[in-house]
């Protein structure tokens, strides 16, 4: 009779404990699985003044991150804390993510001023808490009177503009004394006002004073075909119409550049959704905490700049 084989053995499957629970992602952790992020946090002292900017430098290391970098994904979102810096590097940073990221998202713990705001306008969307704030893309200059000091470029065009105003209207004023007070015909009372206006004013303006003026004038312009250019191809892409995005984008950059009182102003998030930007409120985002603890444990360091991408 022949033999049976034997039966091999079944392995049976260890039962799980019952307590055994799959340990949860972080908020942050799930953000790293579809996003990459990117500090940019400046250096600045207790009482919060930055020492470091926005220069060349970054340009090159945000190129090399890119570069060293095995894979990207198909989204950003950069954690940006800086008074502002070089606008050229703020500009070609962003060009340089946009490389590689379809979408950029920039959270802002406090503040995102002057080129910070500019690469703002070059995002997607923004995430603002009650502290963050933007500010005017006036560009400052070196001051005329101290080379190791910075001024608004606006200060100083509305300065020449605001005397050339007022000796317009002095003209004006003084051409209407002459012809009603002692008859003198409008036409050659404008020609002595004229006169007369011309020789109390040119000396203020001389040679140095136009040149710094118009250098005022082109760091301005620069400000706004920059910003426009961000407005129009990022942050208001949403707008359908194209005519009606560029108008916005005319009306955003005109405060943006000419109509705030200091460069220091800050431009928070209300007002910037009534412009329309597009903002998530932190307290509305649920990784908003966790990016707020790498913020706090970077910011307090003394190593300088920190700009790199956070781990999955």
């Amino acid at each position: 009779m022949a033999e049976e084989p034997e039966k091999k053995e079944e392995k049976e499957a260890k039962p799980k404990p019952s307590g055994e629970k799959k340990e949860e992602l972080s908020p942050l952790k799930k953000l790293l699985k579809k996003s990459d992020v990117l500090l940019m946090l400046y250096p600045k002292d207790e009482e919060g003044y930055f020492s470091a900017s926005i220069s060349a430098k970054d340009e090159m290391t945000i190129y090399k991150l890119l570069r060293d970098r095995k894979e990207t994904r198909d989204s950003l979102v950069i954690v940006l804390d800086t008074s502002g810096g070089n606008v050229y590097s703020a500009v070609k940073i962003m060009d340089t993510l946009r490389t590689k990221y379809k979408e950029i998202t920039i959270a802002i713990p406090q503040e995102a001023k002057s080129s910070g705001t500019m690469m703002c306008c070059g995002a997607d969307k923004l995430i603002m808490c009650p502290i963050s704030e933007l500010g005017p893309l006036d560009k400052p200059m070196i001051h005329p009177d101290n080379e190791t000091a910075r001024i608004s470029a606006l200060d100083i065009v509305k300065s020449i503009d605001g005397m050339l105003d007022t000796a317009e209207e002095r003209e004006k004023e003084l051409a209407k004394e002459m012809n009603d007070e002692l008859g003198i015909p409008i036409q050659k009372s404008l020609a002595l006002a004229s006169d007369s206006i011309s020789k109390l004013v040119s000396p203020m303006l001389c040679k140095e004073d136009v040149k710094i003026y118009n250098q005022a004038k082109r760091l301005l312009a620069i400000a706004e075909n920059y910003g426009k250019e961000f407005l129009i191809g990022f942050m208001l892409k949403y707008i359908d119409k194209e005519k009606l995005r560029e108008r916005i984008a005319d009306m955003i950059i005109r405060r943006l550049v000419w109509l705030y009182p200091d460069h220091g102003f800050a431009i928070r998030r209300s007002e910037l959704r009534e412009w329309f930007f597009m903002i998530d409120d932190a307290e509305k985002v649920d990784y908003w905490d966790d990016l707020w603890k790498e913020f706090e444990q970077n910011i307090g360091s003394s190593r300088g700049k920190i700009i790199k991408f956070l781990n999955s």
